[in-house]
């Protein structure tokens, strides 16, 4: 569901996928980790598409492997 904000607590994981395949000069899924509601750069990923030579499923698929992967381990 589209969400203008999320409040958060200090016990909530967020996983936020951003889908910037629009964007011509860098093309790609940003996963983004909030962990309390502060975003931790750390835990999140870019995964690319023209510029990493994938296609927008291959980078989509990579995406939702590491979306899957944080929250395993972070629950």
């Amino acid at each position: 569901n589209a969400v203008k904000t999320i409040e958060t607590r200090k016990r909530d994981l967020v996983i936020r996928i951003a889908d910037w395949t629009r964007d011509r000069e860098e093309p790609s899924y940003h996963v983004e980790v909030y962990v309390g509601g502060v975003y931790d750069f750390n835990l999140s990923e870019v995964f690319r598409t023209k510029n990493a030579g994938k296609t927008k499923a291959q980078a989509k698929a990579e995406a939702v492997a590491f979306a899957q992967k944080q929250i395993a381990s972070l629950l």
